[in-house]
């Protein structure tokens, strides 16, 4: 990571843009973490324009916006803390001391808790929003990364890096279900959306597993580019953002045949689906874009400029109801 020892180097300097931020149109919003400028932008898809940006703090990496899409919960590494974001005022409205290194980050279908990976700590927090507490931390295996829930709300796993596997935790008992053995440096992953395959983005082999979630087997492994981060599903295909290779590459989610090399810009990280699923869309870390991707025809539609060092971790986006108004 940039600002951490994890991945690269540290970040630039803090910078708070004044944007004079227009009314946001129906669509897909998105919430972009700028580690290096150390904000948030608030991105409007549907006409891919930014349209304010709100100062975090703490080198920001990890975000997840709720299926309701009033809230959004920001990791902020460097200084401990979980951020929570009002999208309808696009005002902070609190923060949350966790201590350690908060990196991946996955809220529960229902609105809550919140589950935040603490890479320092090896644990995964379980967060009450409302009460703004820490209710449980559960043992995961080393530097937890990413973090995802089933689309049911009974499961959520991490990818843990340097373990290489993955943990599930039944999130009515908190029970560590099982451990499953991945690839090499497993970082970003997530469900299909029927919640029956689990994909993760295996960072040093290159490559992402897919797992059979009902008996917890690994169906298969497919090769991707060079050092693969996040991976997301959309139109019976994998997305995968190859950091190194400046690509995103797609993947047949039945046959995992490696389908096409979509150029994007410098050293992708987050990816997020639209709420149509018709479009996929990758944060550029080094080139401070966010670029939207058709599912269909596999084009780079367009782009946006946002903060430096966009990482968007997670679940980035929010749909905006069809009568205009904010989540």
């Amino acid at each position: 990571m940039r600002a951490m020892a994890l991945e690269a180097v540290a970040g630039a300097l803090f910078v708070t843009a004044a944007l004079a931020p227009p009314s946001a149109s129906a669509g897909d919003i998105g919430f972009v973490t700028n580690q290096s400028s150390d904000d948030l932008s608030v991105v409007d898809f549907s006409i891919m324009r930014e349209l304010e940006r709100i100062p975090i703090g703490g080198r920001p990496a990890g975000v997840a916006v709720p299926p309701d899409g009033r809230r959004a919960y920001v990791t902020s590494p460097e200084s401990g803390e979980l951020t929570v974001i009002d999208t309808g005022s696009h005002a902070v409205s609190g923060r949350i001391k966790l201590g350690g290194g908060p990196l991946g980050i996955a809220v529960h279908p229902s609105g809550t808790p919140v589950y935040v990976a603490d890479w320092y700590a090896h644990t995964l927090s379980v967060v009450d929003p409302d009460a703004m507490a820490v209710t449980h931390r559960l043992k995961t295996g080393l530097s937890p990364s990413g973090v995802a829930v089933s689309p049911d709300g009974a499961l959520v796993v991490t990818a843990d890096r340097d373990s290489d596997s993955v943990s599930l935790f039944d999130t009515a008992s908190l029970e560590r279900l099982g451990v499953i053995a991945v690839g090499q440096r497993p970082f970003g992953l997530s469900f299909s959306d029927d919640g029956s395959e689990l994909y993760v983005a295996n960072v040093a082999s290159n490559d992402v597993t897919v797992i059979r979630v009902a008996d917890r087997t690994v169906r298969g492994r497919a090769a991707v580019g060079d050092r693969p981060y996040a991976v997301v599903a959309a139109g019976g295909r994998l997305f995968v953002s190859d950091q190194h290779g400046g690509t995103v590459s797609v993947l047949d989610a039945a046959s995992l045949e490696r389908l096409a090399e979509i150029g994007v810009g410098e050293y992708p990280e987050g990816l997020a689906v639209s709420a149509d699923k018709g479009h996929v869309f990758v944060a550029n870390w080094f080139d401070n874009s966010v670029m939207k991707i058709d599912v269909e025809t596999l084009a780079v539609e367009a782009d946006v400029t946002v903060g430096d060092g966009p990482r968007a971790f997670g679940a980035f986006v929010a749909h905006l109801p069809e009568d205009g108004r904010k989540p």
